[in-house]
């Protein structure tokens, strides 16, 4: 599906606006053009999207699977339009079908998928990778109402339910022919048979994770990405025998109870019902992914023995550590491995972000709640724990040393000792951080594997906030100077080498229309006219 003009564009929204909404041109309200332009650029992706797995598969390239409780996408629109090359013809055709193109773009919500900087930097590692042709996917949970929606009444802030769905939920396509089954509680019963120890779950509750992929375009490539969000369902949505006795509430409990795992992110966990809850959540999506992910490996594969070879997990903070004793599991009780096959690949496969330098605030669970939420993962993560005791023990020969550097102590479970014992590589975020990492906060285990820590740092969504957010400099920057502006468009398509910045400088007035549009630009808001028109008049400071 190609839109390369006005008319092909406005031919895709009337179409989208009839068998969508039973909807004419004269008849849709914005709200209805916004879901309509989602859609049109949506089904772009999606084409884009089946070529871009098909290669991936056929070439045997090697996928990062990037693991966060949350993605900050900001507005998909303009961004989606700009990156696919049709934003000032998507800005033209709502124009002439008598929108203003700045009310569509603004009545898109932000997506309710995060909140702050580690979900920015995981929205905007999603963005880059896709730009790079770099085969990747992101995953979370698809929460219902995000965090919430801020109002202040009478000078006191006001928290009211963020359904940001409504319109947002454009952009989601639903798979739920790929739905996983995630497993909470009951108890474990083993035995060994065959030479190997078979695990069987027994009166565990299961959760259905049905996945709703949202598809990432990346600048000037026609590689597309995905970010999977699992939503939560119940296998048994309604208990017909209490429903015909008239006890309505509890014959919907079950599923009323598996929904609340995605109704919102970072609940409360000040209560033990809250920290259950923030659990669950961070199990669900990750046990969700390390099924779906080794599922399709085996597919292509028909062995999870070179897991490690074609696949990089990348967990964004501790929320998604589970993945380590998830996968042992996966690759101990349904592959059959032995642990130290099952360990070697793990170790092989994944990487963890930092992003707290406080000891404090690492992420710690009580080990109480642990075995009785997560029975064999508990198994798992205590041998984990066992073993990699023993070789601090063994480096060290300092019982302090070995109190502080241990996965399981004191009644608590410590995520970020988890991530250290079971990856192979530690960053943090920028220079001083990532040295702050190893000689302070991590300082015992750097010295045990420095060669574990390395350091990112992370840059700006440059498309975003230079070529959209400033479209007047990035105009004036493109017909200055051929030169200068493929100096741009390399920018643009950033992959790690520095700009040589000299090439702008050697123009006696670029300096001159950089100020000017400097001006002008911190006053542009981020939803404005993509496209440069000479008959705007310059806003003034």
């Amino acid at each position: 599906m190609t839109i390369d003009s006005v008319k092909k564009m406005k031919d895709a929204l009337c179409e989208k606006l009839k068998v969508s909404f039973g909807s004419t041109v004269e008849e849709a309200n914005d709200a209805q053009m916004m879901r309509a332009s989602a859609l049109v650029l949506r089904d772009v992706m999606a084409e884009r999207s089946v070529d871009t797995m098909r290669e991936t598969r056929e070439e045997h390239r090697r996928q990062v699977h990037y693991l966060s409780m949350e993605f900050l996408m900001g507005r998909s629109l303009m961004k989606n339009a700009f990156n696919l090359g049709v934003g000032e013809i998507l800005t033209e055709a709502l124009d002439e079908l008598g929108f203003r193109a700045a009310d569509i773009f603004e009545s898109e919500p932000d997506a309710g998928l995060g909140n702050g900087g580690l979900g920015r930097l995981a929205a905007c590692y999603l963005d880059s990778m896709t730009t790079l042709d770099i085969p990747a996917a992101g995953y979370s949970i698809c929460y219902e109402l995000g965090i919430f929606r801020q109002r202040i009444v009478d000078g006191q802030q006001v928290e009211l339910p963020d359904n940001w769905k409504d319109l947002g939920g454009a952009w989601l396509l639903p798979k739920p022919q790929e739905t996983e089954t995630v497993c909470f509680g009951g108890t474990v019963r083993q035995f060994w048979d065959d030479g190997r120890l078979h695990v069987v779950p027994e009166g565990e509750t299961e959760v259905l994770a049905i996945p709703c992929d949202m598809e990432i375009a990346g600048y000037g490539t026609d590689h597309v990405n995905t970010l999977r969000l699992w939503d939560a369902k119940s296998p048994t949505p309604l208990d017909m025998s209490l429903f015909s006795q008239g006890e309505y509430l509890r014959a919907s409990e079950q599923e009323a109870m598996a929904e609340t795992i995605a109704k919102i992110l970072y609940p409360e966990d000040n209560h033990y019902e809250g920290k259950s809850l923030r659990l669950k959540q961070q199990y669900f999506f990750v046990s969700a992914t390390m099924q779906s992910i080794m599922r399709k490996h085996i597919e292509v594969y028909g062995t999870a023995a070179n897991f490690h070879e074609k696949n990089v997990i990348q967990i964004n903070d501790t929320h998604p550590a589970l993945v380590i004793p998830e996968l042992m599991r996966i690759l101990m009780d349904d592959a059959g491995f032995d642990w130290d096959t099952a360990w070697n690949i793990t170790k092989n496969s994944v990487a963890y972000t930092n992003h707290t330098v406080l000891a404090e605030a690492l992420e710690r669970w009580p080990q109480q709640l642990m075995e009785t939420l997560l029975p064999r993962v508990w198994e798992i993560i205590t041998e984990i724990a066992h073993r990699y005791q023993k070789q601090v023990e063994n480096f060290y020969h300092d019982p302090a040393k070995t109190a502080e550097l241990a996965i399981v102590w004191d009644g608590q479970v410590r995520m970020a000792n988890l991530c250290i014992a079971g990856g192979m590589a530690v960053n943090g975020v920028s220079a001083l951080h990532s040295d702050i990492l190893r000689h302070d906060v991590f300082r015992w285990q750097y010295q045990m594997e420095p060669e574990k820590f390395k350091n990112v740092t992370n840059g700006i969504d440059h498309r975003r906030w230079l070529a959209q957010i400033n479209p007047r400099l990035d105009g004036l920057i493109a017909v200055r100077s051929r030169e200068i502006h493929r100096a741009l468009q390399d920018f643009l398509r950033f992959d790690g080498q520095i700009v040589d910045v000299h090439i702008f400088v050697s123009f006696r007035s670029f300096s001159d229309f950089v100020s000017k549009t400097l001006q002008i630009g911190c006053q542009r808001r981020l939803s404005g006219n993509l496209s440069v028109r000479s008959d705007r008049p310059a806003a003034r400071m």
